[in-house]
């Protein structure tokens, strides 16, 4: 049973499912209502304002205090990212992270047992706390990028990226991503935007050659529902990188389908590594997708190194 002190501080990122979180608040306020959560609820006004509030609350308080996620899978990267960041720069003991799963897939809550809606309220009063690992991307110099779920490059970038820029030319599509993601991977076959060419290194081996997509996942979920890295451990210190080689639409079709269990790791074109770090070299344009947020590349023709790491228990969460 979580011993939180104080009521219970929740981000609600309206924008999250394409506006499905703000019309889901009022049911999230009846849940914890109803179950005797002690709470204070912040709408947040856009990303700047999520940031600024998690930094806040991120640096306040004691150290058993629960600050509580409610939006999509981006959101939670956001606030887990802030909440890292703190932690890394002042060594500030971070609240614990509830997550409150209200976006289009959901996927890092599911991968902690997190479905539904009063699932997630319950565990706000009776879940117990699980220390997790987080991913990291570093990449020239920049600020990390933190991640709960996966990091994505090739296809799940350009088509995460494809997806962002349709929703936002047209709004009513961010409510049909399965069909745009579609859309997206046939544009990206289409320009040649895969596959890509990485050299990737890690203690003990080495890959090298074209790649259609290559995942660092923490959790096994991914892609709303799918089993990408059926191994994945968020405790074990570790991630699990998928790579696909180059293969046709049909047959990518194929193996997408075989996700839904994670069968498609017996497959000729798949294969699975599990490390503590990855150096990723090319000298393509390389972006990076972490939980749906995309980390911008370099154009093409200047060399890019990237790595892709976990953190061991940087996190404290609630589960169920």
């Amino acid at each position: 049973m979580t011993d939180a002190h104080g009521p219970i501080t929740i981000l609600l990122n309206p924008a999250a499912g394409a506006g499905l979180a703000r019309r889901m608040q009022a049911r999230l306020e009846e849940e914890l209502k109803r179950l005797e959560v002690p709470y204070s609820l912040i709408v947040t006004q856009s990303e700047d304002h999520l940031r600024e509030l998690t930094r806040k609350l991120a640096a306040a308080g004691p150290a058993d205090r629960v600050l509580a996620a409610a939006g999509g899978d981006s959101t939670f990267q956001i606030i887990a990212g802030e909440i890292l960041a703190r932690k890394a720069g002042t060594g500030v003991t971070p609240p614990i992270l509830s997550l409150i799963g209200l976006g289009s897939s959901n996927d890092i809550p599911a991968a902690f047992g997190l479905t539904g809606l009063e699932t997630a309220c319950r565990v706000l009063r009776d879940g117990r706390v699980r220390r997790i690992d987080a991913g990291v991307v570093l990449k020239d110099g920049e600020a990390p990028g933190y991640f709960l779920g996966q990091a994505n490059v090739g296809l799940g970038a350009a088509v995460n990226r494809f997806v962002f820029d349709l929703a936002g030319r047209r709004p009513a599509w961010a409510r049909r991503q399965t069909l745009a993601g579609v859309l997206g991977i046939r544009r990206a076959y289409q320009l040649k935007d895969v596959p890509i060419r990485l050299s990737v290194e890690w203690e003990g081996g080495r890959l090298e050659g074209p790649f259609t997509l290559a995942v660092f996942a923490n959790t096994r979920v991914w892609a709303t529902g799918r089993i990408i890295a059926p191994e994945a451990d968020p405790q074990d210190g570790c991630l699990d990188a998928c790579f696909i080689a180059p293969c046709s639409m049909r047959r990518l079709a194929r193996l997408y389908g075989l996700t839904r269990t994670g069968a498609h790791t017996g497959q000729p074109e798949v294969r699975i590594v599990k490390a503590k770090a990855f150096t990723l070299r090319t000298e393509y344009r390389l972006d990076v997708q972490t939980d749906g947020e995309i980390i911008e590349g370099t154009p093409d023709g200047a060399p890019r190194t990237i790595t892709v790491r976990a953190v061991p228990a940087a996190l404290r969460i609630l589960v169920p």
